[in-house]
């Protein structure tokens, strides 16, 4: 049995080897990826106590001993059954989403994801199908694949008055290899969407086929807590679609988040968020509301064709994984056409309940009350679990 022994180093040494026991599932090129262990560096008791704490942080396995002798570093290690069943539960507003997420993160023991799941919205059925493993190929280099078909129930209202009330329902493939570079991932790869636009009686109304490329980078500089990342994540997406009539529309979005930990009981969040699209129809517009940052509306409600706004909250927890959550958020919106395709500077405060996967910073269960101060109007988001 080994057992947990980083010894006071006073010179840096170089490590020589790894030597793993007891990953039954997990390949060893996984663990010194995730665990950021480099072969042939000189590492100091300073840099391997990090490596420990790197590897704890993977939630696919339990490190049950590691210790750093003559070059080598041995870890001592089991893995976890990692497929499990996910409800997919949302209710805001008059929208809702009843479903059945398989969550599977090591598929091949290379720590993918793999998720199928099926639901049903409003007047209309939901799959997914999801795959990646960012280290598939290389330890540099994987892919993402995803299958969905979604719909929305958008319910635009201003003092309690409907602006815009429609359903739409899309159907997309997307396909992206990436590339790691330090904390740095590029995505890059073909879409296909269908969207179709239904009317308030549920007649079909608008439709396009599209074709295009999508494009992220993902900044992932953060330490992870137990139930909270800390430090910065930003993500930039850009789609660009070639729609009816052979005309090509590009969607921009980014999203900048911070996590200030006063300590492992609660923290702050701080967030910036973006989009803007060359389009202000039905098809090619971007539907907010109901989620952090938009939560001055019930979810998907808000057909915009460019936002931007700001996000503030205190998380406390209360006991085990269950935080009290009150927030502030500020957004300009500028609507699509047929809602008005006025812009709107709106303020919100709330106050919500989180529950917490044990060591994973994605909510279980989220409850918020969000009043929006402009149009004194309130809403409320459950969820559970996942959500499309």
């Amino acid at each position: 049995m080994i057992t947990m022994l980083i010894p006071f180093i006073v010179q840096a040494e170089k490590l020589k080897d790894v030597i793993i026991t007891g990953n039954k599932r997990t390949t060893k090129e996984a663990i010194l990826l995730h665990g950021r262990i480099k072969l042939e560096t000189e590492v100091s008791a300073k840099d391997l106590e990090e490596i420990v704490e790197n590897l704890k942080r993977i939630n696919q396995i339990h490190v049950k001993g590691t210790e750093f002798k003559n070059g080598i570093l041995h870890i001592e290690m089991e893995d976890k059954w990692t497929l499990f069943p996910v409800p997919m539960i949302t209710q805001s507003g008059n929208y809702y989403n009843r479903g059945l997420l398989l969550y599977e993160d090591n598929v091949f023991g290379t720590l993918g994801t793999l998720a199928p799941g099926v639901s049903w919205s409003n007047d209309h059925f939901n799959a997914i199908l999801y795959y990646q493993d960012e280290s598939l190929f290389t330890p540099q280099t994987g892919i993402k694949v995803l299958l969905l078909r979604k719909s929305e129930l958008v319910e635009f209202k201003r003092n309690n008055t409907p602006i815009d009330t429609h359903e739409s329902q899309y159907d997309s493939v997307l396909i992206t290899p990436n590339y790691l570079y330090e904390n740095h991932v590029f995505k890059a790869g073909p879409l296909y969407t269908f969207k179709k636009i239904f009317d308030s009686t549920g007649k079909g109304e608008l439709e396009d086929k599209s074709y295009g490329l999508f494009f992220r980078h993902h900044l992932n500089a953060y330490q992870a807590l137990d139930i909270m990342y800390e430090g910065l994540i930003t993500t930039y997406d850009l789609y660009s679609i070639k729609g009816k009539g052979g005309k090509w529309y590009f969607r921009h979005e980014a999203d900048a988040k911070y996590s200030l930990p006063l300590s492992h009981s609660n923290f702050f969040n701080f967030g910036l968020h973006g989009h803007t699209v060359n389009d202000r129809s039905f098809l090619y517009t971007k539907i907010i509301g109901g989620e952090e940052g938009f939560r001055g509306y019930d979810k998907s409600s808000v057909p915009a064709t460019s936002n931007a706004g700001f996000l503030a909250q205190y998380q406390q927890r209360l006991f085990d994984s269950v935080y009290l959550t009150p927030f502030y958020e500020f957004n300009n919106t500028r609507l699509i056409l047929s809602a008005g395709g006025t812009t709107l500077n709106e303020n919100a405060i709330g106050i919500g309940m989180r529950y917490y996967f044990k060591k994973i910073s994605i909510p279980a269960i989220i409850f918020d009350v969000g009043r929006n101060l402009n149009d004194r109007s309130t809403h409320y988001l459950l969820n559970i679990g996942a959500s499309l």
